[in-house]
């Protein structure tokens, strides 16, 4: 296993965390549902992408299997490879200032085109239909880049959320993306693990994640690989980059996806830094913007152009 920071946390990320600490959700997560469900146009989501995020590139919208895209390019170059990003929030959320964010310093650092798909929320879309709509995503995106050339990747649920698309992509026997980038994945919605029952995690709430991982799996059952990509195969995956903080309620999961992936001999890189918060790569610290530099460079090496 590997780090990118030292055992003990910066002053800023120490900042951070006392931060939410005092901001942290433990309510039920009916409050979230309606609000997301009051924003939606036409019955789906459809954010504004942060404009101080995205300055200087050329910013698309598509539909796709019936959802919202948004397509991130450099403005004055072309592109030399291609990322679909699936963004966090429990399946209950939509996109964050950090989707924005994160989307932009591909574009800008790696030379990428990024296709951020508005996913429509859990209740009223559950894992059975979202993963069939990230597998249509994925194959529209291979019909205009090539395998080679593309990565799927994902930040918590959006995480779990690409795995399982790489997941269904292989089943259907469709080419593997050159790479799958995960941070701080949801990967195991049963949250059966014992040490998840007592973890103190600065942000996490296991209550709100137990309540959207219903909603998310709906008819199914939650060790269902749609729902749960960690109880699906992972043989057949290219190679695959996680990065998780050992101060996050899911590090247990994201070490029991890195056991299964040393089994299966995928090959993988694991970086879990000491004392870092659940996606700590979206955050304003120096932990996070070392291992965003370091998927960015991994990135760069691991995708060539179409």
């Amino acid at each position: 296993m590997k780090t990118l920071t030292s055992p003990r946390p910066s002053l800023h990320s120490r900042l951070m965390r006392s931060i939410l600490l005092r901001t942290k959700n433990t309510s039920d997560i009916a409050a979230t549902v309606a609000k997301y469900q009051a924003e939606e146009v036409d019955g789906r989501p459809d954010p504004t992408p942060t404009r101080s995020a995205l300055s200087g590139l050329a910013v698309t919208r598509m539909m796709i299997a019936d959802t919202v895209v948004f397509r991130l390019r450099p403005k004055r170059r072309e592109p030399r490879r291609a990322v679909l990003y699936f963004h966090g929030g429990g399946y209950i959320e939509d996109t964050s200032v950090g989707t924005w964010t994160l989307g932009a310093r591909m574009v800008k650092d790696a030379d990428a085109e990024v296709w951020i798909p508005a996913y429509r929320l859990a209740p009223r879309q559950t894992a059975e239909t979202t993963v069939a709509v990230g597998h249509a995503m994925y194959e529209k995106l291979i019909s205009v880049w090539a395998p080679a050339a593309v990565t799927v990747s994902g930040d918590s649920a959006g995480g779990g959320l690409a795995l399982a698309t790489v997941q269904a992509a292989a089943a259907s026997g469709l080419p593997m993306p050159a790479m799958l980038g995960m941070f701080a994945p949801w990967v195991d919605l049963t949250m059966s693990d014992w040490r998840e029952e007592t973890a103190e995690d600065p942000m996490l709430d296991l209550h709100r994640l137990r309540q959207s991982a219903k909603a998310y799996a709906g008819a199914l059952a939650l060790d269902d690989p749609r729902v749960s990509p960690l109880h699906g195969r992972l043989a057949d995956l290219p190679f695959t980059w996680i990065t998780v903080g050992d101060d996050d309620l899911l590090v247990h999961q994201n070490r029991r996806l890195r056991t299964r992936l040393a089994e299966e001999e995928v090959p993988h890189q694991y970086l879990e830094d000491p004392g870092m918060p659940h996606v700590h790569i979206l955050f304003p610290i120096p932990e996070g913007r070392k291992a965003l530099n370091a998927f960015l460079e991994t990135l760069k090496a691991r995708t060539g152009a179409r």
